[in-house]
């Protein structure tokens, strides 16, 4: 009996350290990370330049209060909405000298769609006015 004794011993004691060993002989590697979740698209309308605004008319009027102003019109030609149009506008006295300047502004112009304007002139003597450009968001 002794020999089968020892037997079952050394096949217990190879399987220990079977087990022990493979349990040891992994390296300590982290689990694999979950796979990031995937990033949405964001699609961005095309950007807005000055050229999509047209200026149809303007001109120098007194308002109601009798101050002078400038009126006039500005369509947005483009299928989209610009947030932001801005008009400048020199002015010029008499003698045809620039004196200031004005701006008419306007948040979310409609595509296709034409503004109706009024900018404050606050500068005196003003005779003459020249469309000088547009900014568009």
């Amino acid at each position: 009996m002794k020999k089968s004794d020892a037997s079952v011993r050394s096949i217990l004691l190879a399987t220990a350290i079977l087990l022990l060993g493979s349990g040891c002989a992994k390296e300590d590697v982290p689990p694999a990370a979950a796979p990031a979740a995937a990033k949405p698209i964001v699609v961005l309308p095309p950007p807005v330049s000055a050229e999509a605004l047209t200026l149809l008319e303007f001109k120098i009027v007194n308002n109601p209060a009798g101050k002078p102003v400038l009126k006039g019109s500005i369509s947005n030609a483009t299928p989209q909405t610009i947030k932001l149009a801005t008009a400048t506008f020199t002015l010029f006295d008499k003698k045809g000298v620039e004196i200031g300047t004005s701006i008419a502004t306007v948040d979310n112009l409609e595509p296709r769609f034409a503004w109706t304007f009024e900018a404050q002139i606050l500068q005196e003597g003003v005779a003459s006015a020249k469309f000088a450009g547009f900014t568009a968001k």
